[in-house]
Parts: structure tokens; C-alpha cells; sequence
């Protein structure tokens, strides 16, 4: 079955499917989508969770051994498949369609991905997933359909606002739809009786975390290591939350990975920040530029990986220290490894 992202809790509550697909380029609803099909999981006690990243030469053949492991000891558990390029492959959707035939009894399968073309919804192994389970496409909102977005954000709240606060918010956030999460949910937090008007947002913007959030990015993709330990403890000092920071890190970092992917298999660069939802800025492609020149495809894979382990870390499943391994993260790539001489 199909279902639209504002759907998932009314269908949580009745049951859980075998299987969950995630896909578009909206990661922040995409994390959103996840953590709700994942908080039913633990509801009803599925707390193992393993995480499998696909790239070159990813061995499929291990989901069938899984399902053997699991059934030898009747241990329940999820698994999650990050599918970045938005097709499992030839040897994938073999492993996906044989798996969908016969899905276990002692996994949820969830798998997140990147954009699926029309063509690969066509596909076998998309149409035995959507026979079984759940078919979840995350569609981009762009600084046309924002203003409504972000009126429908305000409702589920309780909040209310004029047309021309909530085209306020959306000129303020300059199209990042995280930033107009973190936006409303302070906006919330200030409210006493669920009215915005122009003055409280503001007041909220001239103190507001999530600007500094977006200069710690700024100096991250423009690979200014000196200042990136004194901003990370700055916003420690000040008490921030760290999942109010973490994520938007994460999202720009999702997003640069997916343009090296496309880099690398011929697409220029020009025309890719054409295609991004939402837009990417002017201001914001000369630094994104610089990020991609520092780095190449196989290294922005890598930091892939350790986003995840940051996100492990916040979440208590990592027994690691999040704001360290974040500002790891953060100056490894901000420092210089590979040119890749193909942007232009």
C-alpha cells in the first residue's frame, strides 16, 4: 500500500507491516517518517536494530542468513537498509523479490532510500515490497509550496498565524525546511496562547539556535578548521540540546553526499544544483563547491557511515560521546583529504 507521510501514525496504531519502504530527498521528513515506524518498534519490544549501508559490491546474499540466524534463536528484530542511489541493483532486487515471498516472521524491514525514478517504481522488486508492506515516497517541498507548509506544520501544533507571518518565517529560512521545523517548534515553546504574530518571529530569529547552527555548516563546508571546535563548545556552554543541532548537520551532509554521487557518474555540477529540492541558494553553491573539490564520492560515503554512528551515539545505542564524535565529524570534513578535480 501506498501512504503519505501525515498518514503513518493513524496506520501505526492498528498494525506493522513486514516491511517499510522510505524514498525521496526531503531527508529531514524522511528521519521523521523513520523514527515514527521505529518508536512503533519499540512499543512492542523490537529493540535489536541493525543497519546495512548499500554501495559497491554490497552482499545481498547476507539477508537470507540473516533470516536463518534470527529463526534458529526466535529473536525479533529490525533491520534497516540505507539504499542511497535509489535501486538495490540487479543482485538486490533478486534478494529484495525472493525476500518479499516469504518475509520473516522475526524482522520489520525498513528500508530508506534516496529518490526512486518512475522507471524503478515500475520495478519487480518495488512491486513485491509494495504487495507485502508499505510504500512511503517523500515528496520535496519547494519555496513555492513552503508558505503552505509551513501553515500545516503551525495547525498540528495548535498555532496560528497570518499569510504574511508564515511568509515571514519562509523568507527568514531561506527554503530549509529544517529550519522552518526548528523555527515553529521555538515559535511553540514561546507562544502563551498559540497566536504568531510578526514580532515574536522576530524577536526569536535575533536568538535562535538554529541560526547558529547554520553557521557552524557555513564553516564546516568551507573548511575553516580553526573555528569549528569554538563553536561547538560555545553551543554546549549555552546548554543546547544536541538532537536540536545534530540533524541539520546531518541533512546538509546527506545532501552534498548525494550530489558526489551524481558527480561521479558524469552529471555536472551546474545542472544538479538545478534539480535540488529545495533550492539551493547562490550564496550556498560556493561553498558547497569547496566542500566537493575537498573531498571525493568514496570519502563523502565514508562520512555516511559516521553520521550514523553520531546519530547512535545521541540515541544511547553507541556508548560514545555525540558532540565528540560530531566534532570529529565536523573537522574531518572541513579538512582537506583528495581534490576532485571534475567540479567545475
Amino acid at each position: 500500500m501506498h501512504l503519505q507521510i501525515e498518514q503513518i501514525e493513524r496506520h501505526l496504531q492498528e498494525n506493522l507491516l513486514p516491511v517499510y519502504l522510505i524514498f525521496g530527498d526531503e531527508q529531514m521528513l524522511i528521519d521523521e517518517a523513520s523514527d515514527l515506524i521505529r518508536k512503533k518498534m519499540r512499543s512492542i519490544c523490537i529493540n535489536d536494530r541493525q543497519v546495512w549501508h548499500v554501495k559497491d559490491h554490497f552482499d545481498w546474499s547476507q539477508l537470507e542468513r540473516q533470516e536463518r540466524t534470527l529463526s534458529l534463536f526466535y529473536s525479533r528484530c529490525s533491520l534497516e537498509i540505507r539504499l542511497p542511489t535509489g535501486t538495490p541493483g540487479r543482485e538486490g532486487s533478486i534478494a529484495l523479490r525472493a525476500y518479499a515471498t516469504n518475509p520473516s516472521p522475526y524482522t520489520t524491514l525498513l528500508i530508506i532510500s534516496g529518490k526512486i525514478n518512475a522507471l524503478s517504481q515500475r520495478s519487480k522488486w518495488f512491486a513485491a515490497l509494495y504487495k507485502i508492506g508499505v510504500i512511503i515516497p517523500i515528496k520535496s517541498i519547494d519555496s513555492v509550496n513552503l508558505p503552505l507548509w509551513i501553515l500545516h506544520r503551525m495547525q498540528q501544533l495548535g498555532l496560528h498565524a497570518s499569510q504574511q507571518v508564515i511568509s515571514l518565517i519562509s523568507e527568514l529560512v531561506e527554503g530549509n525546511l529544517f529550519a522552518a521545523a526548528q523555527e515553529i517548534k521555538k515559535l511553540e515553546l514561546l507562544s502563551y496562547d498559540g497566536v504568531i504574530n510578526e514580532q515574536l518571529v522576530l524577536e526569536t530569529v535575533s536568538d535562535n539556535s538554529s541560526f547558529q547552527v547554520f553557521n557552524l555548516v557555513e564553516t564546516v563546508l568551507s573548511g575553516d578548521l580553526s573555528k569549528i571546535p569554538k563553536i561547538i563548545a560555545r553551543m554546549r556552554s549555552e546548554g543546547l540540546v544536541f538532537m536540536s543541532i545534530f540533524p541539520f548537520l546531518s541533512w546538509s551532509l546527506h545532501r552534498i553526499i548525494d550530489i558526489s554521487y551524481q558527480l561521479r557518474y558524469g552529471q555536472g555540477v551546474d545542472q544538479i544544483f538545478k534539480s535540488q529540492k529545495p533550492t539551493i541558494w547562490q550564496k550556498d553553491q560556493k561553498i558547497i563547491r569547496k566542500a566537493l573539490i575537498r573531498h571525493d564520492a568514496m570519502q563523502w560515503q565514508i562520512f555516511l557511515q559516521k553520521i550514523t554512528l553520531v546519530d547512535q551515539a545521541a540515541r544511547g545505542s553507541l556508548k560514545e560521546c555525540p558532540w565528540m564524535l560530531f566534532e570529529n565529524l565536523c573537522m574531518e570534513v572541513a579538512g582537506t583529504n583528495v581534490l576532485f578535480t571534475n567540479i567545475k
